[in-house]
């Protein structure tokens, strides 16, 4: 049990217990009984994808969402773990940082949550690439960019793979800015921030 994940429990009245694989590769599931809430939480995934899975669960329960939940009650969820996992109030101030940084001030948030988080408040473009295949590419609001990376931050990708570090460019009017996550599972991450100078 992490420290964060103990205390976030406590804080939230919500009983938690560590399991091992829960169904569907889920970092944790929330069942009621006549105690209350009691999140079940896979002991297998990584800390910071347990906490996540925990805030998300102790969302749900906020939010008052019940069984058969919608893909909407899942966003509201997703949206309100990251505020009770990185709250605004102090985020924000922060939110300037490389995901690097930010992982220091935060060590219980996963890259991908930081960065997530950081769309909220900076303009520019989180890619994320798993095995150096392209996973996921994200947005801030307004922030115009290709659906897939140009060559710049293809080039920026492939140096962070390649000295297993990470690699900060300027290439035209981009900031570049690839973080190296090898969390020891088979999967080598690189998360590529994106934002115009």
């Amino acid at each position: 049990m992490s420290e964060w994940a103990d205390n976030f429990a406590r804080k939230h009245k919500i009983r938690i217990r560590y399991e091992g694989a829960l169904p569907n590769n889920l970092p944790a599931f929330k069942l009621e009984d006549a105690e209350g809430a009691l999140v079940l939480i896979d002991s297998t995934q990584t800390e910071e994808r347990q906490n996540f899975g925990l805030a998300h669960e102790v969302a749900h329960v906020l939010l008052g969402h019940r069984d058969e939940l919608q893909p909407e009650e899942e966003s509201e969820a997703n949206e309100l773990a990251s505020e009770l996992m990185l709250p605004a109030s102090d985020f924000v101030a922060d939110s300037g940082l490389s995901l690097r940084e930010l992982k220091e001030y935060y060590p219980h948030a996963s890259f991908e949550v930081l960065g997530r988080r950081k769309l909220a408040y900076q303009q520019g473009v989180l890619t994320i690439i798993d095995n150096q295949d392209l996973t996921r590419r994200l947005f801030s609001d307004s922030f115009q960019a290709p659906p897939r990376p140009v060559e710049s931050e293809w080039k920026c990708i492939r140096a962070c793979y390649d000295t297993k570090s990470d690699i900060q460019m300027l290439e035209k009017e981009l900031s570049l800015t690839a973080t190296y996550v090898d969390e020891g599972r088979g999967v080598l991450r690189v998360l590529l921030w994106t934002e115009e100078v």
